[in-house]
């Protein structure tokens, strides 16, 4: 059986604007959440950070346009890109999961917590272009180094969802992997000299929703697809996915 069709933008600047948009519609939602998250606080700001190449590019343009080119590469040239690699991204981690089939590791990978190299001073550097993965991160008590983060499973739900989709926009090349391989592989570092530690980004083959977390996503997308009508992709996950 052929997987369903879902739509992908051909443009680039069209792939940035519609993951603008995906933050967007995703901030908005998660102001309900009474988080503890804080600037300055930055016991979640480590290496564990995965991303697609995409929300490489950004992060790549919001640097060229502050003329930080150079202070990326001395970053970078001090940060090996296969510490926090993933093992599975999250569109293969739920295929298997809906066909009923074991695979091993989790879109997680390996986990580093050594702090971001984005840190300076404790804040983050990047906040405006910060990938998805920062963006989705939330607790109901302050984190510490030795407890994890108190999140509503309806928030982890749609971090999934969201994660997929962002990760089906850059299903036509794209890659994914931890944020020091991707950004290696966009400015093509000598450390990084293969493909090695990146993951090419797949198409969503479906979502691991409860019944009761469906009309959360639907609306969620439908607000999406209001904005991007004209490229099928939001009406194309709603009617083969989630159908109203």
């Amino acid at each position: 059986m052929n997987s369903p069709q879902v739509a992908i933008p051909a443009e680039p600047v069209r792939k940035k604007e519609l993951l603008h948009a995906v933050y967007g519609v995703y901030t908005s939602w998660v102001e309900r959440f009474p988080l503890a998250c804080r600037k300055g606080c930055n016991t979640c700001c480590t290496q564990s950070v995965h991303m697609t190449s995409l929300e490489g590019e950004i992060i790549l343009d919001f640097l060229k346009g502050a003329g930080l080119d150079n202070w990326l590469l001395e970053k970078l040239a001090s940060i090996a890109p296969g510490k926090g690699g993933q093992a599975v991204t999250m569109n293969q981690f739920a295929g298997a999961c809906l066909k009923h089939q074991d695979i091993r590791g989790e879109p997680g990978g390996n986990w580093d917590f050594t702090p971001c190299f984005f840190l300076e001073e404790g804040i983050c550097s990047i906040y405006e272009a910060r990938p998805f993965g920062c963006r989705s991160f939330g607790s109901f008590v302050q984190c510490t180094i030795d407890s994890a983060a108190h999140m509503a499973p309806i928030h982890l739900a749609v971090n999934t969802v969201f994660t997929q989709i962002i990760e089906h926009v850059n299903s036509d090349g794209g890659y994914c992997s931890s944020m020091a391989a991707i950004l290696h592989s966009l400015v093509e570092t000598p450390i990084l000299n293969d493909k090695m530690h990146l993951l090419p980004a797949r198409p969503v083959p479906g979502f691991l929703l409860e019944p009761h977390e469906i009309k959360v996503v639907q609306h969620l997308l439908l607000q999406l697809q209001g904005q991007f009508p004209e490229t099928g992709i939001f009406g194309d996950l709603i009617d083969n996915f989630m159908p109203i």
